[in-house]
């Protein structure tokens, strides 16, 4: 392959776009500190419709399932502990937007990882790994068991 000024020229005009795009994304990021919704293809547990499915690791881990306004539940779980919450669309007039947590028994800790509220009728299945010094959480929306 010959490499003539136009193809350089062209080469490093699609290098430059996809530099940019990629700083553009971890811009974005770092703005908008809740996660981007993932979707899993396994569906929820039966039983559970509506609900928010929260397992932890080897620590305690707090669940803060919170509105636009920053209001809402706040559960701490035990470590090795599996809890399903039914206040995950809100309860009454108030609409839960955003799932945040924290690691460690301290329920005003440091928010480790955000999480958007799925729609009604879909449900959040997150999982807590790591350390309570290096708390990992991962989760996914879930179509309601069939």
């Amino acid at each position: 392959m010959e490499f003539t000024a136009k193809r350089v020229v062209i080469a490093a005009a699609v290098a430059g776009v996809a530099v940019v795009a990629v700083g553009a994304t971890v811009m974005a990021t770092a703005a908008d500190p809740v996660s981007p919704e993932v979707t899993g293809a396994t569906p929820a547990d039966a039983g559970h419709p509506g609900e928010g499915k929260y397992t932890t690791g080897d620590y305690v881990l707090t669940v803060h399932e919170l509105d636009d306004d920053g209001e809402g539940t706040s559960t701490a779980i035990g470590p090795h502990t599996t809890y399903y919450s039914k206040t995950l669309h809100g309860n009454g007039t108030r609409r839960h937007t955003v799932v945040k947590f924290s690691a460690g028994t301290d329920g005003d800790g440091a928010i480790v990882f955000s999480y958007p509220v799925p729609a009604p009728g879909r449900v959040v299945d997150c999982v807590a790994a790591g350390t309570e010094a290096a708390p990992q959480v991962r989760c996914e929306t879930r179509l309601p068991a069939g």
